[in-house]
């Protein structure tokens, strides 16, 4: 079946980041910050933050452009938006003409500070007790400090899909004088509240698994059936349900070796032992063509991601309002000109 054919990666229908490792992927740059200040007033000190950029800076430093990327990608746009991005004016983001810059996010397993990497005060990896949450604008007012420390004076553009269309918004309402124009892909203004309690119903999948003892988990043992059950409610909401539907084949259904197979394959790699039932019962046992392409997401997902960081991003993302502290009418709508800048006090801890 589609789903569980793991070398078929052109048809697996969700994961764009194949089957990345953990920490700072090949050919991303890291830079240590000796501060930074979110917004709840906690500093985190000698911090790292990963950040890909691609093309050439012009000598004044005005042709920059920012990607944010979605909550699971790294800073590697090459790696997931590769046909939008080259040498020519056919490409959106032009390397002729732009220097384009992607900061990983905090809280993302990808490089920059996060809950696997190594809090300074203990010299361990800081787990749960990493600062929580890390907000949108936190992300932005660090990405302006990397562009400052990369020579970059001006945006032409701020872009990115997902997560990364928030970062986008938040951009231009946190500096609307430093960028020109924004393209914002399935974003929003505000993280609502029935997007917040789909974040916690993924959260508690997470929580609910024996391994994450409170965020305190063996780092060789993690909870990787609560990451994988969390990855299966977020697979659904990338897509409508009739995409779904055209999607699948709901009368198909996957074999009894196939369903041994899998459930074999789910005990290894997260845990779950198989269903105790007889070889009898065993045969009967329902398994249609989307539930295994789900099972095989989950699965793919937790080789790939940290479940802390999980936690984390998805926290962030409920920080999403770009109006809040502002003068916007509370809907989370900013205004805007049309070319993407949003009025904004521009207020924001970024030392």
């Amino acid at each position: 079946m589609a789903g569980d054919d793991e070398d078929n990666d052109d048809n697996d229908g969700g994961d764009h980041m194949r089957d990345a490792g953990l920490g700072l992927p090949a050919g991303a740059n890291v830079m240590t910050l000796p501060h930074f200040t979110l917004e709840s007033g906690l500093v985190l000190v000698d911090v790292p933050v990963a950040y890909s950029t691609y093309g050439r800076l012009n000598n004044d430093g005005t042709n920059g452009v920012v990607v944010g990327h979605s909550l699971t990608s790294n800073s590697n746009v090459h790696e997931w938006w590769g046909p939008m991005m080259g040498f020519g004016r056919e490409f959106t983001m032009n390397l002729d003409e732009e220097f384009v810059v992607c900061v990983n996010y905090l809280g993302s397993c990808y490089g920059t500070a996060s809950p696997i990497s190594l809090d300074p005060a203990t010299n361990r990896p800081y787990g749960p007790n990493f600062p929580t949450p890390c907000t949108i604008r936190d992300n932005v007012f660090l990405q302006r400090k990397v562009c400052d420390l990369l020579g970059v004076t001006h945006l032409k553009l701020a872009i990115g899909g997902s997560m990364g269309s928030m970062v986008a918004l938040e951009w231009a309402a946190s500096f609307p004088n430093f960028v020109d124009e924004l393209i914002l892909i399935a974003g929003c203004g505000r993280h609502g509240d029935w997007a917040i309690a789909i974040g916690e119903a993924e959260r508690f999948a997470i929580y609910a698994d024996q391994r994450y003892m409170g965020g305190a988990y063996l780092q060789n043992d993690p909870p990787a059936a609560g990451l994988a059950a969390a990855r299966m409610t977020a697979m659904l909401t990338y897509r409508a349900p009739r995409s779904v539907d055209d999607r699948h084949d709901r009368a198909g259904s996957a074999s009894t070796s196939e369903i041994i197979e899998t459930e074999l394959a789910e005990l290894e790699e997260l845990g779950i032992p198989p269903k105790a039932v007889s070889e009898k019962l065993r045969k009967t046992l329902p398994r249609y063509d989307v539930e295994s392409y789900l099972r095989y997401q989950g699965r793919k997902f937790a080789k790939r991601f940290d479940p802390n960081c999980y936690v984390q991003l998805t926290h962030t993302l409920d920080t999403h309002d770009v109006a809040r502290g502002r003068n916007g009418n509370g809907d989370g709508n900013a205004n805007g000109n049309g070319n993407g800048n949003a009025n904004g006090n521009g207020n924001g801890n970024g030392n």
